[in-house]
This record gives C-alpha cells, sequence and structure tokens, in this order.
C-alpha cells in the first residue's frame, strides 16, 4: 500500500471538497465523500452510494464469487450521522470516507480485479481507497495506532448486528494489548451494543466464529494483521437497525458506544494535547 504524507492527504482531502465549478462534472472526486479528521477513527461506508457514473457499465459479475450489485441502503446515512454524533460527543472529527456511487458500477469493498468491469471506473475506486490509505496513514503518524470501522448493511437477520474481523485477524493489535475484553468486553463497541438490547453475532460467548460474516476486502487488507496498527471491523446492521424510522437511534447508540471505546482503548490523550499544541502561538 502506497504511503502518503500529511500534505498529500490534504491534498487529497482539498481535491474531494472543491467545489463543482473548479472541477469538471463527474470527476472521482464528486463521488466520494471524505472528512479528514483529528480523531484516531476511520468510518467507512462503501456500499451506501447511489449515484451512477456516465460511461462506467454495469457490473455483470462474470466469474466473481457471492457477486451482488444490491445497495445497502442508508449505511452511507448511517456513516454520516455517527461521524457527527462523534464530533459532537468528542469536539472532534473522526475521519470518514463514503463511496456515493452506485455499487452497479463499483464494488469498493472488492479487490480491484473484481471492483468494476469497465477500465473507466478505476479512477473512482482509487479516488475512494486513496482516502482510506491517506487517514490510515495520518493515524499512524500522529497516534500510531487507530480504528477503522465498515458500516454495511444486511438482511438476513433484520434486528442483528454482525461483526466482521476475519475472525480476529483484523483486530489482532487491539486484542494483544488489550485482550478479549477490547472486542466484546463492556467497554467494547459490540459489548456497549449488545449491553443496550442490540443483537450481536458473534455474541462474545465461548463459541465466537464469525460463520456468516467474516470481514470483506477492506478489513482484511486495512487490518493490524497487516502491520498497519489500525485495527479493522466490519460492521453489518439488520434492515430494521438502519430503516429511516430506526437511523437516528442506531446512530446515537453506535456513537455512544464508540466514544466509550475510544476513551477506553485509543490514544485520545495524545489528540487533546496536539490539539492543544497546535492553537497556542
Amino acid at each position: 500500500m502506497k504511503k502518503l504524507s500529511q500534505l498529500g492527504f490534504v491534498a487529497l482531502a482539498t481535491l474531494l471538497h472543491a467545489p463543482l465549478d473548479a472541477q469538471e462534472k463527474n470527476q472521482p472526486a464528486d463521488f466520494v465523500t471524505v472528512w479528514p479528521g483529528i480523531l484516531p477513527i476511520i468510518l467507512a461506508a462503501p456500499h451506501g452510494g447511489r449515484q451512477g457514473i456516465p460511461g462506467v457499465a454495469a457490473r455483470r459479475g462474470i466469474g466473481v464469487p457471492q457477486f451482488t450489485v444490491e445497495r445497502d441502503n442508508n449505511t452511507a446515512e448511517l456513516a454520516e450521522r455517527v461521524a457527527g454524533k462523534i464530533n459532537e460527543r468528542l469536539a472532534a472529527k473522526p475521519f470518514l470516507v463514503i463511496a456515493r456511487f452506485d455499487r452497479k458500477s463499483i464494488d469498493a469493498n472488492r479487490a480491484e480485479s473484481a471492483a468494476y468491469e469497465s477500465a473507466n471506473g478505476k479512477p473512482y475506486y482509487d479516488a475512494y481507497h486513496q482516502a482510506l490509505e491517506a487517514a490510515s496513514h495520518k493515524i499512524r503518524q500522529s497516534w500510531n495506532a487507530g480504528l477503522l470501522l465498515d458500516i454495511h448493511g444486511q438482511g438476513a437477520a433484520v434486528d442483528t448486528i454482525f461483526r466482521g474481523t476475519d475472525n480476529g485477524r483484523s483486530v489482532s493489535a487491539l486484542e494483544r494489548s488489550f485482550g478479549r475484553e477490547a472486542i466484546s468486553g463492556p467497554k467494547s463497541i459490540l459489548g456497549r451494543l449488545a449491553a443496550k438490547g442490540y443483537k450481536i453475532e458473534p455474541d462474545g460467548a465461548a463459541n465466537d466464529s464469525e460463520r456468516r460474516y467474516t470481514g470483506g476486502y477492506t478489513t482484511r487488507t486495512y487490518g493490524s494483521h497487516r502491520g498497519s496498527r489500525i485495527d479493522a471491523i466490519q460492521l453489518e446492521f439488520g434492515t430494521h437497525l438502519r430503516s429511516r424510522n430506526n437511523l437516528e437511534h442506531t446512530a446515537n447508540d453506535l456513537a455512544e458506544a464508540i466514544e466509550i471505546f475510544a476513551k477506553a482503548y485509543l490514544p485520545l490523550a495524545e489528540s487533546r494535547a496536539r490539539e492543544s499544541a497546535v492553537g497556542q502561538p
């Protein structure tokens, strides 16, 4: 994975937020939402996009296992709301990366060889992953450790949240430092959500294997087992939990759980000290 400097991240974020009159329409930057953060937390949503891309054909999936073009409805909205609520709770923004392009054209949670079938799709796919790489690099540079939450949706169990960590591999640094408590204990994200009444699979009991969802390309690529020092968790939210009627409630509870986890397991003290130093003359 290519390393990006802090200046490179700022340049990328500036490009992705540049006004439309400064860009040609339908550029890759128009299809990815990026927040540069000041917390060691990344929220990502690869499958909630609704925008078609002119000149990028719909995927047919020939030879691609577990092929789908279905949108994970309201996952982009969920990620954005959670990011805003974390900002309110911790007075600092997490990093946020959302694919706005439709999954029919590009699947950002696949390896490049299976992500798109039109060569015109490459710049859009690259824009999404360059943003994730830049955020990851910034976190390693500034905090040495962090967390990536990959937000997804599933319809198999409409009131359940499934965890995906490649059966613990993508959170190996977190477990080495703090034990299983950080994955499923009372101050973990999923442990806190379970305490509030959410059904979590796996539930942290003795049989803790991830039978249904083990995490996809993002967790396998950016997780701490790759030496990234960033622990990655795929969260699969059931249909009811991300319905319009429940979206605000789910976002509130997830943001609270992330706040509790962050204070227990992430280097937030260093974030505060650095932020204060920046503001001094």
